[in-house]
Protein backbone atom coordinates (compact mmCIF):
# COMPACT_ATOMS: atom_id res chain seq x y z
CA UNK A 1 0.00 0.00 0.00
CA UNK A 2 2.96 2.08 1.16
CA UNK A 3 4.68 1.27 -2.49
CA UNK A 4 1.42 2.50 -4.20
CA UNK A 5 1.20 5.64 -2.65
CA UNK A 6 4.70 6.74 -3.82
CA UNK A 7 4.44 5.95 -6.73
CA UNK A 8 1.19 7.91 -7.37
CA UNK A 9 3.21 10.77 -5.47
CA UNK A 10 5.78 10.28 -7.72
CA UNK A 11 3.30 10.08 -11.36
CA UNK A 12 1.72 13.50 -10.00
CA UNK A 13 5.47 15.08 -9.48
CA UNK A 14 6.19 13.67 -13.28
CA UNK A 15 2.59 15.68 -14.68
CA UNK A 16 3.68 18.64 -12.65
CA UNK A 17 6.89 18.68 -14.22
CA UNK A 18 5.64 18.15 -17.49
CA UNK A 19 3.06 20.55 -17.34
CA UNK A 20 5.45 23.12 -15.66
CA UNK A 21 7.86 22.07 -19.07
CA UNK A 22 4.60 22.61 -21.54
CA UNK A 23 4.07 26.04 -19.23
CA UNK A 24 7.47 27.55 -19.90
CA UNK A 25 8.22 25.93 -23.92
CA UNK A 26 4.43 27.69 -24.03
CA UNK A 27 5.60 31.30 -22.41
CA UNK A 28 8.83 30.93 -24.58
CA UNK A 29 6.90 30.41 -28.03
CA UNK A 30 4.78 33.22 -27.47
CA UNK A 31 7.71 35.78 -26.32
CA UNK A 32 9.05 34.65 -29.48
CA UNK A 33 6.21 35.49 -31.75
CA UNK A 34 5.27 38.68 -30.23
CA UNK A 35 8.89 39.80 -30.94
CA UNK A 36 8.74 38.65 -34.54
CA UNK A 37 5.74 40.29 -34.74
CA UNK A 38 7.21 43.78 -33.33
CA UNK A 39 10.26 43.30 -35.18
CA UNK A 40 8.45 42.67 -38.67
CA UNK A 41 6.03 45.45 -37.26
CA UNK A 42 8.85 47.49 -36.47
CA UNK A 43 10.44 46.70 -40.01
CA UNK A 44 7.39 47.64 -42.11
CA UNK A 45 6.87 51.00 -39.87
CA UNK A 46 10.40 52.11 -41.07
CA UNK A 47 10.16 50.88 -44.78
CA UNK A 48 6.72 52.46 -45.02
CA UNK A 49 8.15 55.68 -43.44
CA UNK A 50 11.12 55.53 -45.75
CA UNK A 51 8.66 55.27 -48.99
CA UNK A 52 6.72 58.38 -48.47
CA UNK A 53 9.49 60.37 -46.87
CA UNK A 54 11.05 59.74 -50.69
CA UNK A 55 8.16 60.90 -52.14
CA UNK A 56 8.25 63.82 -49.66
CA UNK A 57 11.45 64.80 -51.05
CA UNK A 58 10.74 64.38 -54.75
CA UNK A 59 7.44 66.67 -54.23
CA UNK A 60 9.68 69.22 -52.64
CA UNK A 61 11.89 69.83 -56.09
CA UNK A 62 8.87 69.61 -58.10
CA UNK A 63 10.60 71.33 -61.33
CA UNK A 64 13.56 68.85 -61.67
CA UNK A 65 11.52 65.55 -60.52
CA UNK A 66 8.83 66.27 -62.99
CA UNK A 67 11.60 66.60 -65.66
CA UNK A 68 12.72 63.18 -64.91
CA UNK A 69 9.56 61.67 -65.06
CA UNK A 70 8.53 63.11 -68.45
CA UNK A 71 11.83 62.06 -69.97
CA UNK A 72 11.37 58.18 -67.93
CA UNK A 73 7.58 58.81 -69.46
CA UNK A 74 8.76 59.55 -73.10
CA UNK A 75 11.07 56.50 -72.98
CA UNK A 76 8.69 54.16 -71.18
CA UNK A 77 5.66 55.64 -74.01
CA UNK A 78 7.53 55.05 -76.97
CA UNK A 79 7.35 51.00 -76.55
CA UNK A 80 4.34 50.95 -74.63
CA UNK A 81 2.36 52.69 -78.05
CA UNK A 82 4.16 50.60 -80.46
CA UNK A 83 2.85 47.47 -78.10
CA UNK A 84 -0.73 49.07 -78.98
CA UNK A 85 -0.29 49.75 -82.37
CA UNK A 86 1.23 46.38 -82.97
CA UNK A 87 -1.76 45.28 -81.04
CA UNK A 88 -4.18 46.89 -83.16
CA UNK A 89 -2.89 45.51 -86.39
CA UNK A 90 -2.43 42.20 -85.62
CA UNK A 91 -6.22 42.36 -85.03
CA UNK A 92 -6.67 44.28 -88.14
CA UNK A 93 -4.93 41.31 -90.39
CA UNK A 94 -7.18 39.36 -88.70
CA UNK A 95 -10.15 40.98 -89.42
CA UNK A 96 -8.92 41.42 -93.12
CA UNK A 97 -8.14 37.93 -93.51
CA UNK A 98 -11.22 36.97 -92.54
CA UNK A 99 -12.64 39.19 -95.50
CA UNK A 100 -10.55 37.56 -98.15
CA UNK A 101 -12.63 35.98 -100.44
CA UNK A 102 -12.00 33.81 -103.98
CA UNK A 103 -13.45 35.85 -106.68
CA UNK A 104 -14.47 33.22 -109.44
CA UNK A 105 -14.44 33.98 -113.17
CA UNK A 106 -16.23 32.36 -115.38
CA UNK A 107 -16.00 31.71 -119.27
CA UNK A 108 -17.97 34.59 -121.06
CA UNK A 109 -20.34 32.68 -122.98
CA UNK A 110 -21.94 31.42 -119.87
CA UNK A 111 -25.05 32.84 -118.99
CA UNK A 112 -26.72 33.80 -115.34
CA UNK A 113 -28.58 30.49 -115.43
CA UNK A 114 -25.51 28.44 -115.27
CA UNK A 115 -23.51 30.30 -113.20
CA UNK A 116 -26.57 29.80 -110.29
CA UNK A 117 -26.22 26.47 -110.87
CA UNK A 118 -22.41 26.11 -110.08
CA UNK A 119 -22.72 28.29 -107.30
CA UNK A 120 -25.41 25.82 -105.57
CA UNK A 121 -22.62 22.79 -106.45
CA UNK A 122 -19.88 24.83 -104.41
CA UNK A 123 -22.12 25.46 -101.37
CA UNK A 124 -21.46 21.90 -101.04
CA UNK A 125 -17.75 21.76 -101.39
CA UNK A 126 -16.19 21.19 -97.94
CA UNK A 127 -13.61 23.95 -98.16
CA UNK A 128 -16.39 26.42 -98.74
CA UNK A 129 -18.21 28.79 -96.16
CA UNK A 130 -20.63 30.83 -98.47
CA UNK A 131 -20.87 32.12 -101.77
CA UNK A 132 -22.81 34.79 -103.89
CA UNK A 133 -23.25 35.04 -107.62
CA UNK A 134 -22.79 38.48 -109.54
CA UNK A 135 -24.71 38.32 -112.15
CA UNK A 136 -23.52 39.76 -115.98
CA UNK A 137 -26.06 43.05 -115.27
CA UNK A 138 -24.82 43.18 -111.26
CA UNK A 139 -21.42 42.86 -112.14
CA UNK A 140 -22.27 45.70 -114.96
CA UNK A 141 -23.97 47.98 -112.35
CA UNK A 142 -20.82 47.69 -110.21
CA UNK A 143 -18.52 48.60 -113.09
CA UNK A 144 -20.38 51.19 -113.99
CA UNK A 145 -20.81 52.71 -110.57
CA UNK A 146 -16.94 52.86 -109.41
CA UNK A 147 -14.82 52.37 -112.69
CA UNK A 148 -15.56 55.79 -114.10
CA UNK A 149 -15.89 54.51 -117.13
CA UNK A 150 -19.91 54.38 -118.02
CA UNK A 151 -19.70 56.33 -121.38
CA UNK A 152 -16.70 53.72 -122.87
CA UNK A 153 -18.98 51.07 -121.72
CA UNK A 154 -22.29 52.85 -123.62
CA UNK A 155 -20.08 52.62 -126.84
CA UNK A 156 -19.86 49.02 -126.60
CA UNK A 157 -23.19 48.37 -126.86
CA UNK A 158 -23.04 44.98 -125.18
CA UNK A 159 -22.02 43.57 -121.83
CA UNK A 160 -18.54 41.99 -122.06
CA UNK A 161 -18.34 41.25 -118.35
CA UNK A 162 -18.83 37.54 -117.00
CA UNK A 163 -20.66 36.02 -114.62
CA UNK A 164 -18.41 36.30 -111.36
CA UNK A 165 -18.98 33.51 -108.04
CA UNK A 166 -17.66 35.12 -105.03
CA UNK A 167 -16.37 32.44 -102.55
CA UNK A 168 -15.85 32.83 -98.81
CA UNK A 169 -13.06 29.94 -97.75
CA UNK A 170 -14.20 28.69 -94.22
CA UNK A 171 -12.21 30.16 -91.54
CA UNK A 172 -9.06 29.65 -90.57
CA UNK A 173 -8.50 27.93 -94.36
CA UNK A 174 -6.84 30.68 -96.03
CA UNK A 175 -4.09 30.41 -92.93
CA UNK A 176 -3.57 26.59 -94.27
CA UNK A 177 -2.45 24.57 -97.28
CA UNK A 178 -5.83 23.83 -97.92
CA UNK A 179 -6.29 27.25 -99.41
CA UNK A 180 -3.94 25.55 -102.47
CA UNK A 181 -6.06 22.70 -102.90
CA UNK A 182 -9.66 25.08 -102.82
CA UNK A 183 -7.86 26.93 -105.42
CA UNK A 184 -7.19 23.75 -107.53
CA UNK A 185 -10.58 22.64 -107.51
CA UNK A 186 -11.96 25.88 -108.43
CA UNK A 187 -8.98 25.93 -111.57
CA UNK A 188 -9.99 22.97 -112.84
CA UNK A 189 -13.46 23.38 -113.20
CA UNK A 190 -15.04 23.94 -116.81
CA UNK A 191 -16.86 26.86 -116.52
CA UNK A 192 -13.32 28.55 -115.09
CA UNK A 193 -12.25 31.06 -116.80
CA UNK A 194 -10.24 33.04 -114.01
CA UNK A 195 -9.50 32.54 -110.21
CA UNK A 196 -8.32 35.28 -107.91
CA UNK A 197 -7.67 34.93 -104.22
CA UNK A 198 -6.08 38.45 -102.78
CA UNK A 199 -3.93 36.82 -100.58
CA UNK A 200 -0.15 38.10 -101.30
CA UNK A 201 -0.33 41.21 -99.67
CA UNK A 202 -1.90 39.70 -96.57
CA UNK A 203 0.88 37.62 -96.22
CA UNK A 204 3.28 40.13 -96.97
CA UNK A 205 1.28 42.33 -94.11
CA UNK A 206 2.27 38.83 -91.70
CA UNK A 207 5.25 39.06 -92.48
CA UNK A 208 5.44 43.02 -91.76
CA UNK A 209 3.74 42.79 -88.40
CA UNK A 210 6.49 40.31 -87.89
CA UNK A 211 9.52 42.11 -88.21
CA UNK A 212 7.50 45.36 -86.43
CA UNK A 213 7.10 42.67 -83.59
CA UNK A 214 11.28 41.96 -83.47
CA UNK A 215 11.57 45.94 -83.58
CA UNK A 216 9.40 46.24 -81.08
CA UNK A 217 11.03 44.18 -78.48
CA UNK A 218 14.50 45.62 -79.20
CA UNK A 219 13.56 49.38 -78.88
CA UNK A 220 11.92 48.38 -75.61
CA UNK A 221 15.41 46.99 -74.68
CA UNK A 222 17.04 50.13 -76.33
CA UNK A 223 15.02 52.62 -74.05
CA UNK A 224 14.32 50.06 -70.69
CA UNK A 225 18.32 51.09 -71.17
CA UNK A 226 17.70 54.49 -71.28
CA UNK A 227 15.60 54.70 -68.31
CA UNK A 228 18.52 52.73 -66.28
CA UNK A 229 20.72 55.70 -66.97
CA UNK A 230 17.97 58.54 -66.53
CA UNK A 231 17.66 57.37 -62.85
CA UNK A 232 21.42 56.15 -61.99
CA UNK A 233 22.04 59.70 -63.11
CA UNK A 234 19.69 61.44 -61.04
CA UNK A 235 20.40 59.15 -58.11
CA UNK A 236 23.72 60.14 -58.55
CA UNK A 237 23.31 63.96 -58.43
CA UNK A 238 21.13 63.36 -55.80
CA UNK A 239 24.11 61.53 -53.72
CA UNK A 240 26.65 64.53 -54.55
CA UNK A 241 24.37 66.98 -53.27
CA UNK A 242 23.43 65.17 -49.83
CA UNK A 243 27.43 63.79 -49.41
CA UNK A 244 28.10 65.81 -46.62
CA UNK A 245 24.69 64.19 -44.64
CA UNK A 246 25.94 61.07 -45.33
CA UNK A 247 29.04 61.37 -44.19
CA UNK A 248 27.53 62.69 -41.08
CA UNK A 249 25.66 59.67 -41.07
CA UNK A 250 28.30 57.33 -41.69
CA UNK A 251 29.65 59.02 -38.57
CA UNK A 252 27.36 58.03 -36.18
CA UNK A 253 26.85 54.68 -37.15
CA UNK A 254 25.14 54.27 -40.16
CA UNK A 255 25.16 51.89 -42.15
CA UNK A 256 25.58 51.44 -45.90
CA UNK A 257 22.14 49.34 -45.78
CA UNK A 258 20.41 52.18 -43.84
CA UNK A 259 21.60 55.41 -46.36
CA UNK A 260 20.59 53.11 -49.31
CA UNK A 261 17.18 52.84 -48.65
CA UNK A 262 15.90 56.03 -49.12
CA UNK A 263 17.42 56.38 -52.64
CA UNK A 264 16.03 53.17 -53.56
CA UNK A 265 12.88 54.29 -52.66
CA UNK A 266 13.89 57.44 -55.10
CA UNK A 267 14.66 55.12 -58.02
CA UNK A 268 11.52 53.27 -57.16
CA UNK A 269 8.70 56.20 -57.17
CA UNK A 270 10.75 57.27 -60.32
CA UNK A 271 10.04 54.64 -62.13
CA UNK A 272 6.40 54.40 -61.00
CA UNK A 273 5.37 58.05 -61.58
CA UNK A 274 7.33 57.57 -65.03
CA UNK A 275 5.09 54.46 -65.81
CA UNK A 276 1.74 56.30 -64.60
CA UNK A 277 2.27 59.13 -67.09
CA UNK A 278 3.38 57.22 -69.87
CA UNK A 279 0.10 55.18 -69.43
CA UNK A 280 -1.40 58.46 -69.43
CA UNK A 281 0.22 59.43 -72.87
CA UNK A 282 -0.51 55.87 -74.48
CA UNK A 283 -3.97 56.03 -73.63
CA UNK A 284 -4.13 59.43 -74.96
CA UNK A 285 -2.83 58.86 -78.22
CA UNK A 286 -4.70 55.44 -78.68
CA UNK A 287 -7.63 57.91 -78.23
CA UNK A 288 -6.53 60.23 -80.63
CA UNK A 289 -6.75 57.71 -83.73
CA UNK A 290 -10.23 56.46 -82.54
CA UNK A 291 -12.07 58.31 -85.51
CA UNK A 292 -9.59 56.92 -88.08
CA UNK A 293 -10.15 53.35 -87.14
CA UNK A 294 -13.94 53.63 -86.92
CA UNK A 295 -13.70 54.95 -90.64
CA UNK A 296 -11.99 52.26 -91.64
CA UNK A 297 -14.19 49.27 -89.67
CA UNK A 298 -16.92 51.21 -91.96
CA UNK A 299 -15.07 50.57 -95.07
CA UNK A 300 -14.48 47.20 -94.52
CA UNK A 301 -17.90 46.33 -92.52
CA UNK A 302 -16.31 44.89 -89.88
CA UNK A 303 -17.06 45.83 -86.45
CA UNK A 304 -13.39 46.50 -85.23
CA UNK A 305 -12.82 47.72 -81.55
CA UNK A 306 -9.84 50.07 -80.79
CA UNK A 307 -7.43 47.88 -78.13
CA UNK A 308 -6.06 50.42 -75.40
CA UNK A 309 -3.41 48.77 -73.21
CA UNK A 310 -4.89 45.79 -71.32
CA UNK A 311 -5.19 45.50 -67.26
CA UNK A 312 -1.70 42.87 -67.41
CA UNK A 313 0.03 45.51 -70.12
CA UNK A 314 -0.07 48.05 -67.48
CA UNK A 315 0.51 45.81 -64.60
CA UNK A 316 4.06 44.76 -66.71
CA UNK A 317 4.46 48.47 -67.93
CA UNK A 318 4.33 49.55 -63.85
CA UNK A 319 6.69 46.90 -62.58
CA UNK A 320 9.03 47.06 -65.33
CA UNK A 321 9.41 50.34 -65.31
CA UNK A 322 9.51 50.50 -61.27
CA UNK A 323 12.47 46.97 -60.94
CA UNK A 324 14.41 49.52 -63.78
CA UNK A 325 13.95 52.27 -61.42
CA UNK A 326 15.49 50.55 -58.39
CA UNK A 327 18.46 48.89 -60.81
CA UNK A 328 18.91 51.88 -61.93
CA UNK A 329 19.44 53.34 -58.10
CA UNK A 330 21.18 50.41 -56.97
CA UNK A 331 23.94 50.46 -60.04
CA UNK A 332 25.41 53.80 -58.75
CA UNK A 333 25.20 53.82 -54.88
CA UNK A 334 26.95 50.76 -54.73
CA UNK A 335 30.35 52.19 -55.72
CA UNK A 336 29.24 55.82 -54.51
CA UNK A 337 28.49 54.68 -50.75
CA UNK A 338 32.03 53.14 -51.22
CA UNK A 339 33.30 56.29 -51.70
CA UNK A 340 32.12 58.39 -49.17
CA UNK A 341 33.63 57.40 -46.11
CA UNK A 342 34.70 60.07 -43.46
CA UNK A 343 38.43 60.88 -43.20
Amino acid sequence: MKHTRAEQRMSQQRRQEVSSLYASDHKSANRYFASLAQKLRGYVENHGHTCFSSLGRLWRTPVASALTVTVIAIALALPASFHVMLKNLNQLGAVLDDSSQISLFLKPKLTDEAGLQLADRLKSHAGIDSVALITKEGALREFRTYSGFAEALDALGTNPLPVVIQIKPRAGLAESDEVKALLQDLRALPEADYVQLDMEWLERLQALLSLAGHGVTMISILLSLAVLLVVSNTIRLELENRKEEIVIAKLVGATNHFIRRPFLYCGFWYGFLGSFAAWIFVTFMTLMVYPSVRRLSVLYARDFDLRFLGFFDTLELFFCASVLGIAGAWLVLAPQLRRMNPE
